[in-house]
């Protein structure tokens, strides 16, 4: 859900803290920002109501979410008969992690797809949500018959004026081990200047929150490669042009 996912980069608010102003667990949170399963509308208007940008475009929110679930409806309706009869059994006689809730996930992914193309967020012009399941036990590699990753090139960005034009340790921005532990010293295992290109194979939209010298925040981070090793990158520090406009998938679990 694109339009959730840009929510939460507004908000600039962890799954915790979140979790702490809507109705919902950290787990539905991720699952919404995923696309793997959708919220109802009271939660929807909640959130939305959050981000102070969002709140003009809720009642455009509110139709893509129902026209989400009406594809979704109608897309497990065309299954047939077999897709009805394996819902029938009870929730313990289908194993965690079974073949059973996948095609669901994929109704979803097709229900998403299908509403896309009406979507206008945030003034940008329309496109496609394009949703890339990180739930089907990919691994990070992206070997044969898993889902790909992307490639694409990110620069990275200072909001501190003065730290724009030089290439010294006070001016440097810290890469992080692991997106979801604190953002400091510990964490920190390379660094990037402003200006430095990196290149970049995925995201993630629930990440710590960080905010820079000018007051920005973000809670998406992008995974890079640097000296041969898998860093992490805030969103807030890469130029804001090129993450509104990424099209790079979700990161694998």
């Amino acid at each position: 859900m694109t339009a959730l996912r840009r929510m939460h980069g507004e908000l600039g608010l962890s799954l915790k803290e979140l979790e702490g102003r809507l109705p919902a667990s950290r787990s539905s949170l991720s699952r919404y920002l995923r696309g793997q399963s959708l919220p109802d509308e009271r939660l929807l208007v909640q959130w939305g109501t959050l981000s102070f940008t969002a709140e003009d475009r809720l009642p455009e929110l509110v139709t893509l979410l129902h026209r989400a679930t009406e594809a979704e409806a109608a897309i497990a309706a065309a299954d047939g008969p077999m897709a009805s009869g394996a819902a029938s059994p009870a929730p313990e006689e289908a194993p965690e992690g079974s073949s059973e809730d996948r095609p669901s996930r994929r109704r979803l992914r097709l229900a998403l797809a299908a509403v896309g193309t009406v979507a206008v967020i945030g003034g940008a012009t329309a496109g496609v949500i394009a949703l890339r399941s990180s739930d089907d036990g990919s691994s990070p590699g992206g070997a044969a018959g898993s889902s790909p990753l992307g490639n694409a090139r990110i620069t990275v960005y200072n909001a501190e004026k003065t730290c724009q034009h030089k290439r010294v340790r006070e001016c440097s921005l810290g890469l992080a081990e692991d997106p979801y532990q604190a953002y400091r010293p510990s964490n920190i295992v390379g660094r990037a200047w402003h200006g430095d290109a990196l290149r970049a194979d995925c995201r993630i939209a629930n990440g710590v929150t960080v905010t820079d010298e000018a007051g920005g925040h973000s809670s998406m981070w992008f995974r890079v490669a640097k000296d041969g090793k898998r860093m992490w990158v805030p969103g807030i520090r890469i130029r804001q042009d090129q993450v509104q406009y990424s099209t790079l998938p979700n990161c694998p679990d």
